[in-house]
């Protein structure tokens, strides 16, 4: 009898240390997966509703694709067929690209259009340097101030006389967007050489004519202080201008003014005598601006991108709405007709006189390189219809900087300011 209670005590002991085991470890392992049932008792006491289940987070399987990497599938993948995957991918880079490049174009317009840094080292350069090339003109700086107080260098070259002259003429030059002053003063000193040693026509014989050229060098470039942009650019024009007027002046010789622009530069100069015209010239007298000189010139920047990107699918004949440089000669010429048709009526004689404008020679280059044939074109036809004196000359090979240097340019060139003079 005693053996069989120690046998019996012994199995009961070790299946209660089996069950303290298995609690144990289902404690450690996995919270369970159902209330007791003391508690389930609790709650249908209490709440007299049956009790909710608890899902294990065991039995919550993931799904069967997260097993195998490399097997991922995303919306792009399961909306396109394999084949097309490639050439999506393609397509959708050259769009960004695109994108990419014209927002690029768009921020750094200023930098791509006015060029002061080419060629390299441009805004170091000196005038005597260029002295040999430039003799016997002699050039000197003059420093003014732009109306928005920037500082703004311009260049004076001159030929040396021993008698004053009777009448003055100064030839206010607008460079392109390229390259710094010195850099073209060679050229200049060769029509101010061509000016003093041609004799003037025998149409309008005049008195003895000193001629100067003024260079202006816009902000940004060379020697002149501030960032190059056509709000600022006009007011160095009109600053120019309101420095010319006075500067030479003088009570015992006559002094007259021609504007001469090349390619840029002839935007500048027709938006300055606009300006001036709209401006400072409110009455019937003819100003002192008597002649417009529009060297390889442009219509606008909206038709030079048309005109150069003739392709429909370049992004850049697209950007014009986003441009803040716009340079339109032909709206220009516009604003120079409604000043021109513009009357006055004098308190006294009572009689409508008309406003003139001053002239304007268009000489283009044939093989110009860089400004398209039709710009010219579309300048003289608007010229025409809006009843504006313009005379153009083509430059049989000249390209975009040469046509005052190949004869027939210059004579163009010589002929024009001393019919003007």
């Amino acid at each position: 009898m005693r053996g069989q209670w120690v046998v019996q005590r012994a199995r009961r002991g070790f299946g209660a240390s089996s069950t303290i085991a298995a609690t144990h470890r289902a404690a450690t392992s996995c919270p369970p997966c159902y209330p007791s049932r003391a508690s389930r008792a609790s709650r249908a006491t209490i709440h007299n509703s049956r009790p909710t289940p608890r899902r294990c987070h065991q039995s919550i399987q993931k799904p069967h694709y997260l097993s195998y990497p490399g097997t991922k599938r995303t919306f792009f993948t399961t909306s396109l067929p394999p084949i097309l995957i490639p050439p999506t991918i393609f397509l959708g880079l050259l769009l960004g690209l695109w994108t990419w490049k014209c927002f690029w174009i768009v921020l750094l317009q200023d930098k791509l259009l006015y060029l002061s840094w080419l060629p390299p080292l441009s805004r170091s350069e000196t005038i005597t340097a260029y002295e040999p090339e430039c003799r016997p003109v002699q050039w000197t700086t003059q420093q003014i101030r732009s109306l928005d107080g920037t500082k703004l260098t311009v260049c004076e070259g001159r030929l040396p006389r021993r008698q004053p002259p009777e009448k003055t003429v100064v030839i206010c030059y607008f460079q392109g967007n390229g390259g710094s002053t010195p850099l073209r003063l060679p050229l200049l000193s060769q029509t101010l050489r061509a000016l003093s040693n041609a004799p003037p026509g025998s149409r309008n014989p005049e008195p003895e004519v000193e001629y100067i050229i003024t260079a202006l060098s816009y902000r940004g470039y060379w020697t002149s202080s501030g960032r190059a942009s056509q709000r600022g650019i006009e007011r160095d024009a009109q600053a120019f201008l309101a420095w010319v007027m006075p500067t030479y002046a003088a009570p015992d010789r006559e002094v007259r003014v021609v504007l001469w622009g090349h390619s840029l530069g002839s935007a500048v100069a027709t938006t300055a005598l606009a300006t001036y015209l709209s401006n400072g010239a409110s009455t019937a007298s003819p100003p002192p601006i008597t002649g417009l000189i529009m060297e390889a010139p442009s219509s606008s920047v909206k038709e030079m991108l048309i005109s150069l990107y003739p392709q429909k699918w370049l992004p850049y004949r697209y950007l014009w709405p986003f441009l803040w440089n716009h340079w339109d000669s032909l709206l220009a010429l516009r604003r120079m007709v409604a000043w021109r048709d513009g009357t006055t009526r004098d308190a006294e004689t009572a009689p409508l006189n008309r406003r003139s404008l001053p002239p304007i020679l268009l000489l283009t280059a044939v093989n110009d390189e860089v400004i398209p044939p039709e710009a010219a074109a579309q300048l003289e036809a608007e010229a025409q219809r809006l009843g504006i004196e313009m005379v153009r000359t083509d430059v049989p090979g000249a390209m975009h900087t040469e046509a005052p240097v190949r004869p027939a340019g210059r004579r163009a060139l010589v002929e024009f300011i001393q019919a003007r003079s």
